[in-house]
């Protein structure tokens, strides 16, 4: 299966030559030692040309081919490697605000009423306070190399930050309420109609987080009241027996509410080994991994083998900060390299990249493709040009990379 996908990423070529529409003095190509596409195989000696106004790729591949074909484009001959921004497919950008993080290996049912404890300690936070926590959380986000990310959040604080600093994504707006849900979707409207204007670039979603905290028939009816007023809904699921409990049953009712969901998300899925990875593959949706988060609640390594042989969609995210306060995916990736060395580390690099983007449903982001605008990073090699630079970058620990071209806004779904 690993190999079947690396054979795929690995046929292709140079994407994206000039039409004749296109003026190459409003083009910058960038050529680098290595390119690293993010949903195809490393590109050595390799070229990006991007549109110096929109951000836009406009064509990959090896530089003796861009050069002769981008003529009259500004150039700009780097060192290093060059790879698009990456995607956190699960991010808690608000609980940065805590005062204090949530202990180890409590497990996942403690540490969620320990993590209820500390959100009732934020929200007593004056609002400047945590603003400016919340703020500098998205600063260090895009400070490690993320163009885009799924936020989970309750209060829908991070985005007015995500919006002034150019992050962009998808907010998951939860709804954990006993209340009528839609009483819940009320309020959530209200929520949203605060913020104003609606940053571009984030989606909106409203968000169920799951059978821990929403029962069946409030799902049921989350679906169907989101169906009439037009909003997109997620599901995520797997963070508890329960949730597999429901996929396992096969009942009608539970058929019927996948039906009706917009999207379902699989995040950090627990249940170990082969079995938990050919349920996760069953349901078709994407599978998001948090391996340094789920080890630091529940001290059990993701099996993350069992899910690539069954032929799950992965995707990486940091989810909250009780386990690393750094907020950064290729983190993530470097610790599922050192755990699983024989996957192949352009794997767990599209993971981070263009499998967040499939994750979230963006389709502008996580891969260095003509029509994409998801952003340029050159990534510090010190003067070396390493034989498997997915590697070198998997076990650099915290390379020196800076943004070339910053993400632009992916457009707006009609529910956002």
């Amino acid at each position: 299966m690993i190999r079947d996908r690396l054979r795929r990423w690995a046929s292709g070529g140079s994407r994206g030559l000039p039409d004749h529409d296109t003026d190459p003095t409003q083009v910058r190509l960038y050529t680098s030692p290595w390119v690293l596409p993010g949903a195809h195989a490393p590109i050595r000696d390799g070229a990006v040309a991007v549109d110096m106004e929109s951000g836009r790729i406009l064509g990959v591949g090896p530089r003796s081919e861009l050069v002769g074909a981008w003529r009259g484009a500004h150039r700009a001959d780097l060192d290093g490697i060059l790879m698009p921004g990456m995607v956190n497919a699960n991010a808690h950008l608000e609980l940065t605000a805590l005062t204090r993080s949530v202990p180890s290996g409590l497990g996942l049912r403690r540490w969620i009423r320990k993590l209820a404890e500390l959100r009732a300690e934020t929200d007593r936070l004056d609002d400047r306070s945590r603003e400016a926590q919340i703020r500098a959380a998205v600063r260090r986000s895009l400070a490690v190399g993320t163009a885009a990310v799924g936020e989970v959040t309750h209060s829908l604080r991070p985005v007015p930050a995500m919006g002034r600093e150019g992050m962009y994504g998808v907010v998951f707006h939860e709804l954990v309420s006993k209340r009528r849900i839609a009483k819940a979707i009320a309020a959530a409207a209200v929520q949203k109609a605060g913020i104003v204007p609606w940053p571009d670039g984030i989606r909106y979603r409203l968000a169920a987080q799951g059978l821990r905290s929403t029962a069946v028939h409030m799902l049921k009816e989350l679906a169907g009241v989101a169906l009439e007023v037009g909003a997109e809904t997620v599901f995520e699921m797997a963070e508890s027996e329960e949730d597999w409990d429901l996929l396992r049953t096969g009942e009608t009712a539970a058929r019927s509410l996948f039906d009706l969901l917009d999207r379902l998300v699989l995040v950090h899925p627990l249940g170990g080994g082969r079995s938990a990875a050919e349920r996760a593959a069953r349901t078709g949706g994407p599978v998001v991994l948090c391996p340094r988060s789920d080890r630091h609640v529940t001290g059990e390594q993701t099996p993350l083998v069992s899910y690539l042989e069954s032929g799950c969609r992965i995707a990486l995210g940091t989810s909250s900060t009780a386990s690393s306060p750094d907020l950064s995916v290729l983190r993530e990736a470097a610790e599922l390299h050192a755990t699983f060395p024989e996957v192949p580390s352009m794997v767990l690099l599209r993971a981070a990249t263009e499998g967040g983007a499939d994750a979230l449903g963006l389709e502008t982001m996580g891969a260095l493709e003509p029509g994409r605008s998801p952003g340029l990073l050159r990534i510090d090699t010190m003067g070396r040009t390493p034989n498997d630079p997915c590697g070198w970058l998997l076990r650099a620990g915290e390379p020196d990379l800076s943004w070339l071209v910053r993400a632009a806004p992916p457009p707006l779904s009609s529910a956002a």
